[in-house]
């Protein structure tokens, strides 16, 4: 969040928002068929925490029946956009898309701080950039003082925040995926056709291996993958924080990147950037240069489980892995691209491998962007929740296709002390694939 706003702006602001987005909100029946699904509401149990809530809120500022004050923005930064109350909404309202239109507008009309405009404008353009922001936390780790800091909790008396942000701290690997990953990668076999491969910032940075394995299923499935590398962030990071106009220009830059290469798909293994991606098409609508062409380019996006369940046939053999597995859902999987039977689909053609479903499967595990360190209270609240439906599924494998969920679930690992193997899909499916090509195809 950014400054403290001018209210006489800022309600002119939200009096233009636009009939369609305005229509919205009045759909909304206040039935309280979002209450029980939405994260904020089951920790806090109070209204104003809730979807309807929200909207409520939204509807009074727009009205002039209620100032659009910090509170208003405090309310409207609390939602964790996991998008839960989307899918059992009777009347379709999206309260979700409607929290970061009002976050819009109130971030456009206040300045900003020195790190979001950092982060959100300068850094997010160039993975290179990125990836020397974190040149300091690869130093801090592989010197060996973070296992003395962690050993003896030395930033627990400094500060409680500053000792959070620690812990939850992944390991970050030496290098990023597009140091190494060629452009292009031909297929494996007999060419079906051309996939770009949309490397989200956070796969490439921290799970650069699990994102190699994506490539190579994607070879694997017989195409040829395409990795530009002059891809710029999906721009989920602007967008959940209200900034557009760099949004705007990376996703301009990412049509015209991947269209230009002529690929008949555009996949991706990370579950945030491809709602972010299928959005181009509505979010670019508006804007002059690209318009007509991001609706060709978001139906062309994939997510890899949902690309891999049609790509790789029944002529695929997938090898044994005796593993007592559950599939996290991620929410901008599930909620926001309503996908939820390709990754359990390719993980019950594992041999071996029992799949068991987590209760009150579609929650949210808190992570959420970075609210498991803006609001670290209530994103512990959430994942503890999360810790005992996975705990009563037996499973030591916890897949998921998220990097957010992955780094919260680690998490879990070492503050609840579970022994879980948190696991991307594509890992664990290339596991699979080449322990039966290992074995030269027999069993």
């Amino acid at each position: 969040m950014g400054a403290a706003q001018d209210l006489s702006i800022l309600k002119d602001a939200f009096s233009t928002l636009d009939v369609r987005e305005y229509g919205d909100v009045l759909q909304c029946m206040r039935c309280g068929f979002c209450l029980p699904t939405c994260p904020t509401y089951r920790t806090d149990g109070v209204e104003t925490q809730s979807p309807r809530g929200r909207v409520a809120m939204i509807k009074a500022v727009v009205d002039g029946r209620m100032d659009p004050t910090e509170e208003f923005s405090e309310h409207m930064y609390h939602c964790l956009d996991c998008r839960n109350c989307h899918t059992v909404c009777p009347a379709g309202v999206k309260a979700g898309e409607r929290v970061l239109e009002a976050r819009h507008r109130i971030e456009e009309h206040r300045p900003q701080g020195v790190v979001k405009r950092l982060l959100l404008e300068y850094a997010v353009r160039d993975q290179r950039r990125l990836s020397r922001l974190l040149a300091p936390a690869r130093l801090y780790q592989r010197a060996g003082v973070q296992a003395l800091v962690r050993k003896y909790d030395l930033l627990k008396a400094v500060s409680a925040g500053l000792s959070h942000l620690e812990a939850i701290m992944p390991e970050i690997p030496p290098r990023p995926l597009t140091e190494s990953i060629p452009e292009e990668i031909p297929a494996d076999g007999k060419e079906k056709g051309r996939v770009g491969f949309f490397l989200g910032c956070a796969m490439n940075l921290l799970y650069p291996e699990a994102s190699r394995a994506t490539a190579w299923l994607l070879s694997r499935a017989g195409y040829t993958v395409v990795t530009p590398k002059a891809q710029q962030c999906c721009g989920a990071p602007n967008i959940e924080e209200g900034e557009r106009r760099v949004y705007g220009e990376m996703a301009e830059n990412n049509v015209d990147l991947f269209l230009g290469k002529r690929v008949d798909f555009v996949v991706t293994d990370c579950a945030a950037c491809g709602n972010e991606l299928k959005s181009y098409g509505k979010h670019l609508g508006g804007r002059k240069r690209n318009s007509r062409y991001a609706g060709a380019f978001s139906e062309k996006v994939r997510d890899v489980s949902e690309f891999l369940s049609r790509a790789l046939g029944p002529e695929v053999p997938f090898g044994p892995l005796e593993e007592d597995a559950c599939f996290h859902d991620p929410c901008h999987l599930c909620h926001a691209q309503g996908i939820t039977t390709p990754p359990r689909e390719l993980l019950r053609r594992v041999p071996g491998l029992r799949l068991s479903e987590v209760p009150d499967a579609g929650q949210c595990c808190g992570s959420a962007g970075v609210y498991n360190i803006t609001h670290a209270d209530r994103s512990m609240k959430i994942l503890a929740a999360k810790v005992e439906a996975i705990g009563k599924t037996g499973a030591h494998a916890v897949v998921s296709s998220n990097p957010g969920c992955l780094l919260q679930l680690e998490y879990a690992k070492r503050r609840f002390r579970t022994d879980w193997e948190v696991v991307h899909i594509s890992t664990i499916l290339r596991r699979s694939l080449a322990r039966r090509e290992d074995k030269g195809g027999s069993e």
